[in-house]
């Protein structure tokens, strides 16, 4: 049969196996052997002849003794060996005996391995090496060896670190008996500090090899040593104190300081902190005159390791404040510096003792190198390469030392250079055919002496030189007033300059473009709500006409489409940014945005916005109820007293009124002529009758008494109407004050219609509810009396232009005789409210009006000067 081969190791056990199963079912074992090498006799035998194989009788050869024992339990069956040994080694055969089948024998080859002995560790002078070895110097070479005896097959001798094959180079003896390694270290570095190097002899993969090792204890040099604070100018007769400080050290490094060659001796030293490796040692030093220029160093040493100083050294210096002048290097003349050229400055210091500590300054601002711009600061020079316009300035170097700094005088770099195009300035002009346009060339150049050259650049690339039409003022400044007549006049003027440099490299381009209205605005959104206002942001549109900043209104209508006319709108310019203020919360908007400039009006850019809705208010039972915020409180108070004020005014003047209409003589003339010249009204009546409506005596004696601005509809009566309409005479516009609290001084309007020659009539309307009743409050015009038209004719008075007003007074007190009370409606149910800042337009007398916003868009005027009111 075929031999089958197995690995032992010695003191380990093993298996052999022998099949024992017998080839037919009604056959039977009746003798295992066991048989070794060429001995004839069996090693080992189980005998079941004389009864059952369960009971089967085995015996071994005194050499393996208990060593062997027949497994018949498991398939296969197997002699097992526990322990092994060296001898066992060879080859063994397994026959088995059955009662009616031929006999089967099994071969098999058992190679028994014997393991090394323990490997053993030794220096340079073959002393034997265990645990914590050293300690060895840090930088200094180190020479190990491993050596291994025994063991079959002869083993492999290694060494680790940390785990990692380091060295597998091993060799032998003569006579073969003993493995050796050497592992050879050129210099220990700090990661050999505590490393375990660890030795292993194996000669086969069953068993884990024996190992031996070592841990390397190491001296270490001082990695740094400093000195505190960092190094600086000393005062001289000035205490300072220094430390010196170095880690790294194994043992902590030893401290000394050095003047020159001399050692200083009074110092204090520090222990190290937790038995780390670090060293300290504190100064306290007096510096003298005689002290400056020499080298103060601390110096740090690990005794243990010659060579290992390391010392930090400060050349002392003992400073006063440095004094500094700035001149031009070189052969270099300052007016012979163009753009172009290098430019060399050189900074003389001079100080007690020297200092270093050199900076530049240009226009007052610190200066440093930036190889971009052709700035090379190198200590006390300055390089300036291909000096530009840009390097022009004053320039100016200084020098620092803990007594002072010193600034040179300033330096006035002029550069000399070529003309070139002013910036900012205008370079597009829209204009429109047949109109002048005064286009500005600007330049700027040194020296300022220039002429200037215009040309046209024509559709096909050709320059058409323009030789008049222009004029040139001083400080570079060419004037061309230039006039479109056709589409080809339209498209680049050029303009040079040029001065004793050179002429300008790239002209000016001003592009003519055709003026017109500008786009309208883009992607207008709602940016921000309160209960009174909002904030709307838009993008200006693509192109804005061909003229500069044009302006943007916002007018505001309610999104129900009531046919009022905006209840807001706001004016802006530069941006488009819309701070709307002053309607009412909780509705939605219709925000209507225009752009426009001289030529004309944007396409409308309409937006939708709304105010959120305002607090509710809520009744309480109790207590609550009288639960008012000091804020409400103090409102209410105000509210109050101008009523009482109000009334009180109203009583006072009219019993003024009274006394004096005691006092006139009677006359044969009409009633309405009495009224008409003295000023009063017949049937004078209490107070509470005159806060009512009075029924109309007759129409214009009526109106008078209510206020002479009071002027009837032409042509109709106040039938017909929904409620009372009125022509009111006011510069601006009807302001409802029952929207505003205040109005705001402007011009007289009656005044300026006395010498004008027609007057802007313009309508009110009040409820038409006839249990209603009108309270009114005096508003005081410096004014005349005029006389009214009948019913049904046209009034034949003037109108009032912006150009024809002028100032009020700014007083309440009537010239000469008193004219009749003015009366002006306010509704006492409702809140008053401040004037927006965005209702108000501003007037040539620098005066403020407020816009009205609820009115009919149709009513709108525009003035002379170009000021946009609404009535």
């Amino acid at each position: 049969s075929a031999s089958i081969i197995y690995t032992a190791v010695v003191r380990g056990k093993v298996a052999l196996p022998c099949n024992i199963e017998p080839p037919a079912k009604d056959d039977e074992v009746v003798l295992v052997l066991w048989y070794k090498d060429e001995t004839p006799a069996p090693i080992f035998t189980l005998d079941a002849r004389k009864g059952n194989l369960d009971r089967a009788k085995q015996a071994a050869l005194s050499e393996l003794g208990s060593r062997a024992y027949f497994n018949m339990a498991n398939r296969p069956a197997f002699l097992q060996l526990d322990p092994v040994q060296e001898s066992d080694a060879g080859e063994y055969r397994c026959r088995v005996d059955f009662k009616k089948a031929r006999s089967i024998n099994t071969v098999i080859n058992l190679r028994v391995i014997v393991p090394p002995g323990e490997p053993m560790i030794v220096d340079s002078d073959g002393k034997r090496l265990r645990g914590l070895v050293g300690p060895y110097n840090e930088g200094e070479p180190l020479k190990l060896t491993c050596q291994a005896e025994h063991g079959k097959p002869r083993p492999a001798v290694t060494w680790w670190k940390d785990y990692r094959l380091i060295d597998d180079s091993y060799v032998f003896d003569q006579d073969g008996a003993v493995v050796k390694n050497q592992l050879d270290l050129k210099a220990l570095t700090r990661n050999d500090l505590l490393a375990v190097l660890v030795c292993q002899a194996s000669n086969n993969n069953i068993t884990v090899p024996t190992p031996s090792q070592i841990t390397l204890d190491l001296n270490l040099k001082p990695l740094d040593v400093t000195i505190q604070p960092v190094e600086r100018p000393l005062s001289a007769n000035k205490e300072v104190e220094l430390v010196c400080t170095s880690t790294g050290s194994r043992p902590p490094a030893t401290l000394s300081w050095w003047r020159g060659n001399q050692q200083i001796k009074t110092t204090r030293e520090e222990d190290s902190k937790g038995g780390l490796s670090t060293s300290t040692s504190i100064l306290t030093f007096t510096p003298g005159i005689d002290d400056n220029n020499r080298i103060l160093a601390c110096r740090a040493e690990n005794k243990a390791i010659p060579g290992s100083a390391l010392e930090q050294a400060w050349k002392l210096d003992v400073h006063y404040a440095p004094q500094s002048s700035l001149q031009l290097g070189g052969s270099l003349k300052l007016d012979e510096i163009q753009e172009g050229k290098d430019v060399y400055l050189d900074c003389k210091v001079q100080s007690n003792p020297y200092t270093n500590d050199v900076g530049w300054l240009f226009n007052g601002e610190e200066l440093s190198s930036n190889q971009t711009s052709g700035v090379i600061v190198s200590s006390q020079s300055l390089v300036l390469q291909r000096v530009t316009r840009a390097h022009r300035g004053k320039y100016a170097c200084h020098a620092t030392n803990k007594e002072g700094k010193g600034i040179s005088s300033e330096f006035n770099l002029r550069i000399k250079f070529a003309p070139v195009c002013k910036d900012p300035q205008r370079f597009v002009y829209g204009v429109s055919k047949h109109e002048s346009v005064a286009i500005h060339c600007q330049v700027d150049s040194d020296p300022e002496q220039v002429s200037f050259r215009w040309a046209f650049n024509t559709s096909d690339g050709k320059l058409k030189e323009i030789t008049e039409g222009f004029t040139t003022s001083s400080g570079g400044k060419s004037t061309l007033v230039y006039r479109p007549l056709s589409d080809e006049d339209y498209g680049q003027l050029l303009c040079w300059a040029t001065n004793s440099v050179g002429i300008q490299r790239h002209p000016c381009p001003y592009t003519i473009i055709t003026a017109g209205p500008p786009d309208a605005v883009q992607n207008c959104t709602q940016v921000n709500a309160t209960e009174d206002g909002m904030a709307i942001e838009c993008a200006e549109g693509l192109w804005d006409g061909g003229l500069s900043n044009p302006v943007f209104v916002a007018e505001v209508y309610e999104a129900e489409g009531s046919g009022r006319g905006p209840v807001a709108n706001v004016t802006t310019h530069g941006l488009p940014l819309f701070v709307i203020k002053g309607i009412p919360g909780g509705q939605s908007f219709r925000v209507v945005i225009t752009a426009s400039n001289a030529k004309g009006r944007s396409p409308q850019f309409i937006v939708m916005a709304q105010t959120p809705r305002p607090a509710e208010k809520y009744t309480a039972d109790g207590a609550a109820m009288l639960a008012f915020r000091p804020l409400v409180g103090i409102i209410v108070g105000v509210a109050i007293a101008l009523i009482i004020t109000t009334v009180g005014l109203i009583v006072a003047l009219r019993c003024r009124r009274t006394g004096l209409n005691k006092h006139k003589p009677a006359t044969q003339t009409s009633e309405k002529d009495n009224v008409m010249s003295s000023g009063t009204c017949p049937d004078e009546k209490p107070l509470a009758v005159l806060l009512k409506k009075d029924p109309m005596i007759s129409e214009t004696l009526d109106l008078e008494c209510k206020g002479p601005d009071i002027i009837p509809i032409r042509g109709s009566s106040n039938k017909g109407l929904q409620g009372n309409c009125y022509y009111v005479n006011l510069e601006r516009g009807a302001l409802p004050v029952e929207r505003y609290s205040t109005i705001l001084p402007g011009r007289s309007s009656v005044d300026a219609a006395l010498h004008s020659s027609q007057l802007t009539q313009d309508m009110i309307c009040g409820p038409s509810n006839p249990g209603l009743n009108a309270d009114y409050s005096e508003l005081v015009f410096a004014r005349s009396i005029v006389a009214l038209p009948p019913p049904g004719q046209p009034d034949p008075l003037p109108v009032v232009t912006s150009a024809q007003t002028a100032p009020i007074g700014g007083t309440l007190g009537r010239r000469g005789k008193l004219p009749p009370t003015e009366f002006a409606r306010i509704d006492f149910h409702r809140t008053l409210r401040p004037v927006p800042g965005q209702h108000l337009l501003a007037a040539e007398d620098h005066s403020a009006y407020p816009i009205v916003g609820d009115i009919d868009p149709s009513m709108a005027i525009e003035s002379n000067n170009g000021i946009e009111s609404t009535v």
